[in-house]
């Protein structure tokens, strides 16, 4: 086979694989779609739901266990519960193992990999999650089992990336990410402009103009700044010039009309 056919036949397989993401795309945006009509749904917005279903995808789970508690979407990130990762780090053949120290005050995971024996331990613990500002709520009501979810994100994204495939947060932790980036944007200094009115001789001079303009054009002119202003009296001067400027422009063009009249 020669070089001519060789490119002929990966630009052919390129065509029809971009054919098919296309086609794909398309039906998971019909799906997303059809998903918001459901109240359930409404809350992922589409964007969420689409994303949500082409990750789950890639993960090679079900869209719909995805959907439904499996994977979550917040402000442009996807993460995933901590039974999904659980329980894709086991499918994958890999073991995770709860040190006999672990208690509601700390947890302890030890990991190992199946396919080239790599080990990580990872500890997190109530006095981490006080330092960070997160030992309320649900820490408070269900501490054994929140610091058991930080402690598993926290060994997947160490030992196990190939595994949640760029899930690396929980949702409480996408949470945390969220209200960390909005308090660490800076207040925005809200800045009243004053509105400047047209002076008595403005009014006077726009007013001279429209009376030797067609009625018709005078109309649609002072429709204009009714919206814009109400009043020709209450008109700014941002909206002055613009207007002022057309009408100009419309009396030179009645000039030229009359001088063509007159000469013929």
């Amino acid at each position: 086979m020669n070089d001519d056919s060789k490119k002929n036949q990966i630009a052919i397989r390129e065509e029809v694989n971009l054919d098919m993401v296309m086609k794909d795309i398309d039906a998971m945006q019909r799906m997303s779609a059809q998903l918001m009509k459901t109240k359930h749904y409404q809350a992922m917005g589409e964007a969420g739901i689409f994303a949500i279903v082409q990750k789950a995808k890639s993960l090679g789970v079900s869209p719909l266990e995805a959907l439904n508690g499996g994977l979550y979407y917040l402000q442009g990130k996807t993460g995933m519960s901590s039974e999904m990762m659980n329980s894709l780090i086991r499918q994958a053949g890999h073991s995770i193992t709860k040190d006999a120290k672990s208690n509601n005050e700390i947890c302890i995971l030890h990991g190992k990999r199946s396919d080239n024996g790599d080990t990580w331990t990872t500890t997190f613990s109530m006095d981490d999650a006080k330092r960070a500002g997160l030992a309320k709520n649900m820490y408070d009501k269900y501490p054994g089992v929140m610091i058991f979810n930080r402690c598993l994100s926290m060994l997947a994204r160490q030992l196990f990336p190939d595994v949640i495939k760029g899930c690396s947060y929980d949702m409480s932790e996408l949470k945390e990410i969220a209200a960390n980036k909005a308090s660490s944007q800076p207040e925005m200094e809200v800045v009243e402009v004053e509105k400047v009115i047209i002076t008595k001789e403005q009014v006077n001079k726009l007013l001279d103009c429209l009376k030797r303009c067609p009625e018709d054009f005078v109309e649609r002119v002072l429709n204009h700044i009714n919206k814009l202003a109400g009043s020709i009296h209450d008109l700014e001067v941002k909206d002055y010039g613009p207007i002022m400027e057309r009408v100009e422009e419309k009396l030179s063009e009645v000039v030229v009309e009359v001088k063509n009249d007159l000469s013929s």
